[in-house]
């Protein structure tokens, strides 16, 4: 009799090894493949100055100083850069995907090592096949760094929590420290709010209260400290902002007393289900059952629901809220619907089906969605850009004597221009939703208003701005040759507006 489905991807003999390369081709296939998202951005051009400087301790962003994340995702990126030989897509990308593979990895041991194998199995597929998780893994980001710093702390808890000793402290205290320069304090928060509940159970934290803690801590503290440190104490006397107070800032006032983000009471209860697609069909229906099923649960079972509830209602109580906020919960969430579509003998057989097929077709949407669809959505435009503009500028002089500023142009092409040297990036004030709307109509006064920079023709300077300001823009560029960004692939397929595509002016030597 042929294995069903489910026995395939978690019974007892389900190999791991499956999973984890099931994964490994979710997170890499064709990892470049798709442009710059809004906020990699920030990642690419503080990377990029860092390589540029020379200096690695003062991030600036379009050169302005930006220490609201600790160094550490940047120098990760870098990293990879380095050894890949440029900064690009790719680099950008590999560290959180990297990171993504580590945390269905913890989740997989967390499942297996507190219930059994199946509840791993069954976990670490619902992570591998949940679009968010996917969907972050795959871009440039610090969330998912901080969540695999998360897990491999939990996981680190549970594996040594009947060990006590000054190495094991050690180390898990050096973990909270590394997973607190990716993000910020959340990486050593929410890892305790998860373990809070375990050390409760039957007062085990008397079995770690001891004196070997406070020697524990100073390594952990050290590597924690020491960025900022030399942050204060080598180089950027002009330095602009303080890391440690951004790190307060960040994470302490905006948790107490907001100044941007604040979303409503209940966004997570939104968000959480939606965070948790495909799989919320199943994770609903767990909440539902564990009234029913609590007494016969075991207390590793209960600790899975007291860590999503403990650190759901952290979040929730916060002033500051946003929908990705949401990605910490998701392993824990997962866990817990993982332990319900395990249990019950009655339906079991019913669930095993319907989570196999879950995962399947989750698999295959997924994997064409992000290894497909969307490298082929973004086939040329602003990489082709990018290139062409180079391969024009050079033939009347080398790449690094161009100088080049942006007129209100997407920020993402700085990126894909690789600039020899730091972009001078103008931009207009009008923010918000609409704002495109409002300068479309802006007239050729308003330009040389914001941009007298537009009347000074240097023979060494390349101007990039929008299609929609071309115009009105075009009669001061009457001696420069234009290179016109090309819609992508998909862009051209869908029929969409050109008009926020890139336009460069190259002068031209006479």
């Amino acid at each position: 009799m042929k294995p069903s489905l489910s026995n395939r991807l978690w019974d007892t003999d389900a190999s791991v090894k499956f999973m984890l390369v099931a994964a490994a081709i979710m997170f890499f296939f064709m990892l470049g493949g798709r442009d710059l998202w809004t906020q990699e951005w920030r990642w690419a051009n503080i990377s990029w100055q860092m390589i540029y400087s020379g200096d690695y301790l003062h991030p600036y962003l379009a050169e302005h100083a930006y220490y609201d994340k600790p160094l550490l995702s940047y120098w990760l990126m870098i990293a990879v850069a380095k050894i890949i030989g440029s900064l690009s897509n790719w680099a950008l990308r590999i560290p959180p995907a990297l990171a993504s593979l580590l945390t269905v990895y913890c989740t997989y041991w967390l499942g297996t090592h507190l219930v059994n194998k199946k509840v791993g199995l069954i976990a670490g597929w619902m992570l591998i096949t949940t679009y968010y998780f996917v969907f972050w893994g795959r871009i440039a980001n610090s969330d998912m760094l901080n969540l695999a710093g998360t897990m491999l702390a939990v996981v680190w808890y549970f594996a040594k929590r009947e060990e006590p000793g000054l190495i094991n402290y050690t180390l898990f205290f050096l973990i909270l420290g590394v997973t607190a320069l990716l993000k910020g304090l959340l990486g050593i928060v929410v890892p305790l709010i998860a373990i809070f509940p375990d050390l409760l159970k039957d007062n085990r934290w008397k079995l770690h209260l001891r004196l070997s803690l406070i020697p524990a801590l100073i390594p952990g503290l050290i590597v924690y400290v020491l960025p900022f440190w030399a942050s204060s104490h080598f180089g950027g006397q002009h330095y602009a902002e303080s890391g440690l107070y951004e790190v307060y800032r960040e994470n302490v006032v905006r948790y107490f007393d907001p100044y941007d983000h604040k979303g409503p009471i209940y966004t997570y209860i939104v968000f959480l289900p939606v965070y948790m697609l495909p799989w919320a069909f199943f994770f609903l229906p767990a909440l539902y059952y564990l009234r029913k099923r609590w007494q016969a649960m075991s207390w590793n079972q209960k600790w899975m629901v007291w860590s999503t509830l403990l650190i759901f209602l952290f979040f929730t109580l916060s002033g500051s809220r946003r929908n990705y906020y949401t990605l910490p919960l998701v392993p824990f969430a997962t866990l817990m619907t993982a332990d319900w579509i395990a249990s019950g003998a009655q339906t079991l057989a019913k669930r095993y089906r319907y989570a196999g097929i879950m995962a399947i077709v989750g698999f295959i949407l997924l994997f064409l969605n992000f290894g497909v669809i969307q490298p082929l959505y973004y086939l040329g435009g602003s990489q082709a850009f990018g290139r062409e503009l180079k391969a024009q500028a050079t033939q009347t002089r080398p790449w690094s004597d161009w100088q080049i500023v942006f007129l209100d142009a997407r920020s993402k092409l700085t990126f894909y221009l690789n600039p020899a040297k730091p972009i001078q990036i103008l931009g207009l004030p009008e923010q918000g939703p609409h704002h495109l709307k409002i300068r479309a109509n802006y007239t050729v006064n308003d330009f040389l208003k914001n941009w007298p920079i537009i009347l000074q023709h240097k023979p060494d300077v390349i101007f990039v701005t929008r299609k929609m300001y071309v115009d009105k823009l075009q009669p001061y560029f009457k001696d420069y040759k234009m290179v016109v960004e090309p819609q992508s692939l998909g862009q051209r397929l869908l029929h969409k507006k050109d008009s926020d595509v890139g336009v460069a002016f190259i002068p031209i030597n006479k």
